[in-house]
């Protein structure tokens, strides 16, 4: 690793001697043992359940997708209220991110992990039970503390309990889980969307931090902490287990590889940040993190049900199941990402998928444009008059097959029209009013007018979206982040990278909805790929290759 090329030339400049034969034996065998060591069971058994919390923090942002359609009818929302509980889960990631790194240093990787699943539960149960608005945004806050403090805590336990040769891989364990995660709450959601509801998607997610609580008392803490705490013969025994068949010099190799890289990343700080050369890295890793969430692709994963809804799928199951196929999309290209991305490059890999991206942003909005039009929101339901696709993605109104169709309002869906309007601690239903004598009866389900090639047309256009992203844009910011830092500030600059992620996550998932209204969907989605076009040039003249290269040499470029 490179880490570990860095202290020893280091150690070694500093001290040159003359090699005797025994030092080179020496050397040969703990050489032989770091290269024949493969993974022992026991460490692919911590890193499974040390990822229940990448499995959660997938499973909890996923979810809201499916909810989000029942929670709707449930209680009376405006869409900056709905793009609130959406982006409730974010405010928390930022808070619990931020605390993450000084929690799991202060009191260790695997007391936070044990903090990080009874916050899901926690979390889990208010959802479960949440018969107001506010306790259901109260609800999705605390799990998003819990999904900040796991995406920090999980990639970094991960890596300290795994053999060097083999870390990238089992790390990535991490982003598999987390993509399963979303994953399997599709598949939830389509079984609970008609026997159960809502409150059983929440609520079923407090099953997997139980069984993490179960097992975490046979899991060791990470043998970084153990030693920085001065535990060392604790950290030996955690060491044995992970490299069962190395020797006594290699366990000892690797304590003090360990020592030195404690040394090292102590002696670095926030300020050396914005020098030279950190400065160039920094506004890189923080414009690759921007770019991702400027992409608007987590909106398809938060609100995947609603823009299947608007695609024209206005079944509630339809319009999850559509969202599984393009959850599944993501999660098998970030299999082939994994695979591909140390071959083709870092650089070569996000220049062509964000021009992919680009095609499936406008591709995407054409879509839209075929199923829905081009009108914004209207303060009535009348102003809509015979523009089908518009008046049905107010949730107020319905297509009437009065007078060959017309947009009228429904006699319960007389929305709140603002934030100002709706009671925080108010019941389910309770501010749904009636204003017309109308009948569901005599309203459209779907456009009379909408032709299925254009649903599907615009599902297609998606999924060629969210490939591209998953190949590109979904691994390599992170990747690439943490490589381009040296060792001294590698844990600070990532987590600044990691907080630029976070924060514009939080703005693009609460101004979706709002922005649809504006500007329509396919005025956002457009938005979405003029924001790339410029995110491509950023990339061309600012992001180097760092395939192959060492950390000397990627430190080399800037």
């Amino acid at each position: 690793m490179e880490e570990e090329e860095e202290l020893e030339q280091s150690s070694n400049a500093s001290s040159p001697r003359q090699i005797s034969s025994r030092d080179f034996e020496h050397t040969e065998q703990i050489s032989k043992d770091r290269d024949t060591a493969g993974v022992a069971l026991y460490v692919y058994f911590i890193a499974v359940v040390v990822a229940i919390g990448g499995f959660l923090f997938g499973y909890d942002t996923g979810v809201i997708s499916s909810a989000m359609l029942l929670l709707e009818q449930d209680f009376t929302m405006t869409a900056l209220q709905k793009g609130i509980v959406v982006g409730a889960t974010t405010l928390g990631a930022v808070f619990g991110g931020a605390v993450a790194g000084y929690l799991s240093d202060w009191v260790g990787r695997w007391i936070t992990s044990i903090f990080s699943a009874l916050i899901f539960l926690g979390g889990a149960i208010i959802l479960s039970i949440a018969n107001t608005y506010s306790l259901l945004v109260t609800g999705r806050l605390i799990i998003g503390v819990g999904v900040g403090l796991a995406s920090m805590v999980v990639p970094i336990y991960i890596s300290e309990i795994s053999p060097r040769k083999y870390r990238g891989r089992l790390v990535t364990l991490n982003v598999l889980f987390i993509t399963g995660g979303q994953v399997i709450a599709y598949l939830i959601g389509i079984v609970f969307v008609e026997f159960g509801g809502w409150r059983w998607m929440f609520g079923i997610s407090g099953i997997p931090p139980l069984i993490q609580l179960f097992i975490m008392p046979i899991v060791p803490e990470s043998p970084r902490f153990l030693i920085k705490k001065g535990k060392n013969e604790e950290a030996k025994s955690v060491l044995k287990k992970i490299y069962p068949d190395s020797s006594h010099d290699f366990i000892d190799k690797e304590i003090n590889i360990i020592y030195e890289t404690i040394a090292v990343d102590e002696a670095g700080s926030y300020k050396q940040l914005f020098h030279y050369p950190n400065l160039k890295p920094l506004i890189i890793a923080c414009g690759l993190q921007t770019i991702q969430q400027v992409s608007g692709f987590d909106t398809a994963m938060y609100y995947g049900g609603t823009i299947m809804k608007m695609a024209g799928f206005v079944n509630i199951r339809d319009a999850i199941v559509f969202s599984l196929v393009v959850s599944l999309t993501n999660f098998l290209m970030t299999g082939v990402a994994l695979y591909i991305i140390d071959g083709v490059g870092r650089r070569k890999i996000l220049i062509y998928t964000v021009i992919a991206t680009i095609l499936g942003l406008l591709l995407l909005g054409l879509g839209f444009y075929f199923t829905t039009g081009f009108t914004p929101k209207q303060p009535n339901c009348i102003d809509y008059g015979d523009k089908c696709g518009a008046c049905l993605l107010d949730d107020r109104c319905g297509f009437s097959k009065r007078d060959g169709g017309t947009c009228l309002p429904r006699n319960t869906k007389n929305t709140a029209t603002s934030i100002g309007k709706i009671n925080f601690f108010s019941p389910l239903n309770g501010n749904k009013q009636e204003n017309d004598n109308s009948t569901d009866e005599e309203f459209y389900e779907n456009c009379p007018s909408l032709k299925p090639i254009y649903t599907w047309f615009t599902l297609v256009s998606l999924i060629i979206y969210v490939m591209a992203y998953a190949l590109g844009l979904g691994h390599a910011p992170w990747l690439i982040q943490s490589e381009i830092f040296p060792l001294n500030v590698r844990g600070r600059a990532s987590g600044i990278g990691t907080a630029t992620n976070w924060l514009f996550n939080l703005l693009i998932t609460v101004s979706f909805l709002p922005l649809t209204e504006i500007i329509t969907t396919t005025g956002t989605f457009w938005l979405y790929a003029i924001f790339m076009i410029f995110s491509w040039f950023f990339i061309y003249f600012m992001v180097p290759e760092t395939a192959g290269l060492s950390l000397e040499e990627i430190q080399g470029l800037f």
